[in-house]
């Protein structure tokens, strides 16, 4: 089999990929703001997330992670199956989502599974952790599981909040807090990116969480929620729906 030699720079990529991920979060804003949003709009976007978000990084799965000088160590065909089942997943969230806007069944603060976006930069940001290549059979296994899991949060019915309808009373400590994240980015972008991914990642447990701690704390049938309220016992759902 041919070796083919490239002098690709990974971290360079990464940060690609990245600004790809901006991109992509002011494409539907501006498609809003100039009225310009059309069915072929967005097939053609999710057309491009699907190169952009799914084949670049399942190529880079492979050339990074499963592939080094005389193919040493024998992972090349593990390589080709973790990259392909990190492309499906990914085209398969991307036509769901499709559908699920179509249907108007999609809310609009909440994305159902992992956004393909976050997967490819969550897969990219390891190169920025690890500077060299897979050379052990333990990294391996380790990268392996890791790309098949982020696969399976994209096909998931795990919901992930977004930065829409967020309440306004927040503005400030949001647009602050942007502020801090831009300059981490800027400053230490090796450390940034892989941790704001992972966060992400990890994001819809800290909000079960929350909400089970809002849910418990409005739980009717206490005097001092009853109380505290300022509703009638009556007024209240016995379904526990805040």
């Amino acid at each position: 089999m041919q070796i083919i030699k490239t002098n690709a720079k990974w971290e360079n990529a990464v940060y690609l990929i990245g600004l790809c991920v901006i991109l992509d979060g002011f494409d539907g804003t501006i498609a809003r703001l100039t009225k310009t949003e059309s069915n072929f709009g967005v097939q053609l976007d999710s057309l491009v997330d699907g190169v952009v978000f799914g084949l670049v990084p399942a190529v880079m799965i492979y050339w990074w992670g499963y592939t080094w000088e005389g193919f040493h160590g024998g992972y090349i065909q593990v390589g080709k199956v973790i990259g392909f089942i990190f492309l499906s997943a990914g085209i398969i969230r991307l036509a769901r989502f499709n559908v699920l806007k179509e249907s108007e069944t999609q809310v609009a603060n909440v994305f159902i599974g992992l956004p393909i976006p976050l997967a490819a930069l969550s897969i990219a940001s390891v190169v920025l952790i690890r500077q060299e290549k897979l050379m052990q059979k333990y990294d391996v296994i380790l990268f392996s599981i890791y790309v098949v899991l982020v696969a399976i949060l994209m096909v998931s019915n795990i919901k992930y909040r977004t930065m829409k309808r967020i309440n306004s009373r927040n503005n400030l400590i949001i647009l602050l807090l942007l502020a801090i994240l831009i300059a981490l980015l800027i400053n230490f972008p090796n450390y940034t990116i892989p941790s704001v991914t992972f966060l992400y990642l990890i994001s819809p447990l800290f909000f079960s969480i929350l909400d089970k701690f809002k849910k418990d704390k409005s739980t009717p049938g206490t005097p001092g929620s009853l109380k505290s309220s300022g509703y009638p016992a009556g007024d209240f759902d016995t379904d526990g729906d805040t």
